[in-house]
């Protein structure tokens, strides 16, 4: 099982994701990535914005953890708020293969083909709703499966 530490960055009301394109289909990632091996899971979270999105970031608090399997990968995602992000973020082409940065508003979470596809929960904590569960489950990637 791949673990994937992400960062839930928001500014202006809006959630800070990548766009991928596959085939001919988008998809909004969280920004984020696999841990290395020996790598504290905080640590690769950092290391992953700083080179895919050119910024610096201190990791908050981890809010859920949610598990996909695509393509016969399980991995188990970590989803961290991000308490401070120094720099502007922008993608390097160099790290990833992501097209651009995409702020997604809390409405279009519940529809947004996103990854992991959690947005349900994310658009309800965007809007100031109490978190109810930590442990999302096994989440169905609807634009995969």
């Amino acid at each position: 099982m791949l673990i994937r530490p992400c960062g839930l960055w928001v500014e202006g009301g809006r959630l800070l994701t990548m766009r991928y394109q596959y085939g001919d289909q988008d998809r909004f990632n969280l920004p984020g990535g696999n841990q290395e091996s020996g790598e504290e899971i905080r640590a690769g979270l950092v290391r992953e914005f700083r080179e895919e999105l050119r910024v610096v970031v201190e990791p908050g608090d981890l809010l859920w953890t949610a598990e996909t399997m695509a393509g016969g990968r399980e991995v188990l995602h970590l989803l961290f708020e991000i308490k401070s992000l120094s720099g502007h973020p922008q993608i390097n082409p160099q790290e990833t293969t992501a097209e651009d940065l995409v702020w997604l508003d809390a409405d279009t979470l519940h529809y947004a083909p996103l990854y992991p596809a959690v947005g349900p929960p994310l658009a309800d904590w965007m809007a100031g709703k109490k978190k109810t569960e930590t442990y999302l489950g096994q989440v169905f990637q609807e634009w995969i499966d």
